[in-house]
């Protein structure tokens, strides 16, 4: 078994997942394997053997370590991916979890930060410091992109296209996109790019972000950086890099923008994944509403 967990990392790597993805879905197989082997281990278990019934058992016995449905559903979807893998390389000819459905869970709302916020965050960068002048390129890239971390890591050079207003990122699953820059992060990038040489040794380093011993900026420092100016205005809520991202989707939809199109510059495969912002253009459109409608505001 152990052999087959090493080919299917194989492959998740090879999909370019970020490194939080490829450990929650790893850990998701490993975790249901380590219950097979420590609940049944007069069985000697193959692939073969492994039944719907013993999922379920492994279901039940998460709700009891109080394991809520959304940790459920993905454990489900993760370890129904590993057996589909294992199907289509001959592994198993079945996937036990076919017939398992997908525990129900409460969608989470998006945190994001209102304009006034957004814009306050912005003006916080010293723009007389070369640190400065980096930090708010990093920043107005996320903000008026709406790329993630990760992404944002591996953007280069070479991707960036200012005739045209735009950057090309490599997402997950190796799927690249076009995305528009704003006029805001166009300037902060161009005059960051002009400090750029001060930071880097060598002119082998392709990534456009680096640190101040000149090498490419990881994801990790990344999201260092972006946390040390939210923490400003936290105001007690749970926000990260991956709020911008949210900020980014939810101005955008409250200023008019269709789902379709948010969907597509995110990157989102589905529009299931897109439709968490749409609370906030709902409650927009309910304030327009009473603020416009004859009978709009009940009084």
């Amino acid at each position: 078994m152990e052999k087959l967990i090493k080919k299917y990392r194989e492959y998740l790597v090879s999909q370019n997942y970020s490194k939080h993805t490829l450990r929650a879905y790893l850990g998701d197989v490993e975790q249901f394997f380590d219950f097979i082997k420590k609940f049944f281990p007069d069985e000697n278990v193959s692939i073969e053997e492994i039944n719907k019934s013993m999922f379920r058992d492994f279901l039940q016995h998460l709700s009891e370590q109080k394991d809520g449905n959304r940790t459920l559903a993905r454990k489900v979807i993760s370890i129904r991916a590993f057996f589909s893998y294992m199907i289509q390389n001959d592994y198993t000819t079945h996937n036990p979890l076919i017939e398992i459905k997908i525990p129900k869970f409460e969608k989470y709302a998006a945190t994001f930060l209102t304009e006034d916020d957004m814009r306050f965050v912005l003006q916080i960068p010293d723009q007389e410091d070369a640190f400065g002048i980096r930090n708010l390129a990093i920043l107005e890239l996320l903000y008026s992109t709406g790329i993630r971390i990760g992404e944002l890591a591996g953007l280069k050079i070479k991707d960036v296209d200012f005739r045209q207003n735009q950057i090309k990122v490599l997402g997950k699953r190796s799927k690249t996109r076009i995305i528009p820059m704003g006029s805001y992060a166009i300037t902060a990038l161009e005059k960051y790019l002009k400090i750029r040489n001060s930071f880097i040794k060598s002119m082998d380093v392709p990534e456009v972000f680096v640190s101040k011993n000149g090498n490419s900026l990881t994801a990790d420092e990344l999201r260092y950086i972006v946390n040390k100016y939210l923490k400003v205005i936290e105001k007690s809520k749970n926000y990260s890099p991956h709020t911008l991202r949210h900020t980014f989707a939810t101005h955008l939809l409250n200023h008019g923008a269709d789902l379709r199109s948010v969907q597509e510059l995110l990157g989102h495969s589905s529009l299931t994944s897109t439709e968490v912002y749409t609370h906030t253009s709902m409650q927009k459109l309910k304030e327009a509403y009473k603020t416009a409608h004859p009978h709009g505001d009940r009084k």
